[in-house]
This record gives structure tokens, C-alpha cells and sequence, in this order.
């Protein structure tokens, strides 16, 4: 599963250090990414067809160091990059990047699951709220904002009742596809307010 159309950049050097991101779940362990985890499987994911179908960019060629830089760049304070770590074998199978407004208390959410795994869907409900709380906590924000290109039919699948997300709206032609035609995109949300969330009903995450 490929996630939401921001684009991955590099927030630069970090000014200070924020706050280290630890979450555990049934079948994975969500913390920040460290220089250490970067390896050729990771790197190759952001030349993934199915990956940049989702992100709408083009193939990104990374390198392991370079990706390596990439993830060291990330201040846990106003950007992050989480990964959603497999408890049996360690594997990274997803990732969650915010990047923060302090002023506004708001996150804009890119994600990205292994592109071939098949796992998408189930990772997705299984360590988005648990992380979404954690974050909702300790990164002082209210509401966590995303968009998804219209025609990406595996997110909006995932996202299907869910729990935590909510539409906020259709914008039209609102961006560039990498074929040169314009795109809709949907307008989602998560709030720390549970108020503002999806009513729980009995579902099956399958």
C-alpha cells in the first residue's frame, strides 16, 4: 500500500532533538527510524511503481547513504519518520513520516507500506491509532491531515471504516499527475478529539 501525495524532503539539519517515538502493537513495533535501519530493500522501495503511483512522484533513486541522511535529518520534534517494525524477524514493513505545525497544533501525514507485501491494509488499522494517540500526546498536536489522490483505490480501500479517519472533502484537479493530467484529491483527517472521529462499529481489519 502506498499512502498520501506530500512529498518526501528532507527537513534539513536538526536544530535540536525532540521526542524519541516508541509504540507497540499485537505484530509490530513503531519507532523512529534511525540511520541504522536503512538498507537496500528500504531504498528500493522509493523506485517502487506501486509505491510512486500513490506518493505521485517520480522514481526517487536513493541510495543507502543517502537515505540514510534522509532519515538522520528528522528532529522528532517538527518532522518525523516512524516505522512500523515487524516483532517476528525485525523487518521494516511500513512508514509514517509528520511533519509538524507547532503553531496551528497540526500534522500533514505522508505513509508508505512495503510495496509488495500485501500487508497494507492490516498494518494500517493495526498501528495507526496506537501511533496516532502516541502522537496526539507527545508531539502537542490536534489534528493529523492527509490527502490521498482520488483514483488510489488500494488507500482508499484501506482507509474503508475506519476508525480514526474522516473525509473532509473532494478538491478537484487539485494536483499534477506524473502522466501530465490533473488529478482530485480527498481531504482526510484524524482528530485528538474523539468527538471528531468516525463512530466504532464491529468491522473486520482483514
Amino acid at each position: 500500500m502506498s499512502g498520501f501525495t506530500f512529498s518526501l524532503r528532507p527537513p534539513g539539519p536538526p536544530a535540536s532533538q525532540g521526542v524519541w517515538v516508541r509504540v507497540e502493537t499485537a505484530h509490530y513495533v513503531l519507532r523512529s527510524i534511525t540511520a541504522a535501519d536503512v538498507t537496500p530493500e528500504f531504498a528500493a522501495w522509493f523506485d517502487d511503481p506501486l509505491m510512486l503511483l500513490g506518493l505521485n512522484l517520480p522514481a526517487l533513486h536513493f541510495s543507502v547513504d543517502g537515505l540514510r541522511a534522509f532519515a538522520a535529518s528528522f528532529n522528532n520534534l517538527d518532522n518525523f519518520l516512524i516505522g512500523a517494525f515487524a516483532k517476528e524477524g525485525g523487518q521494516l514493513r511500513g512508514f509514517y513520516n509528520f511533519s509538524v505545525n507547532q503553531a496551528h497544533r497540526l500534522a500533514t501525514l505522508t505513509l508508505g507500506m512495503e510495496p509488495r507485501s500485501g500487508l497494507g491494509r492490516a498494518i494500517l488499522w493495526e498501528t495507526a491509532g496506537p501511533l496516532f494517540d502516541e502522537m496526539f500526546a507527545k508531539a502537542a498536536i490536534d489534528k493529523i491531515s492527509g490527502r490521498i489522490l482520488a483514483n488510489n483505490r488500494r488507500v482508499l480501500f484501506a482507509l474503508m471504516d475506519n476508525d480514526h479517519f474522516v473525509s473532509e472533502g473532494m478538491l478537484r484537479q487539485e494536483c499534477m499527475g506524473r502522466d501530465g493530467k490533473r488529478l482530485d484529491i480527498l481531504a482526510v483527517a484524524c482528530f485528538k478529539d474523539e468527538a471528531l472521529r468516525p463512530k466504532k462499529t464491529p468491522h473486520h481489519h482483514g
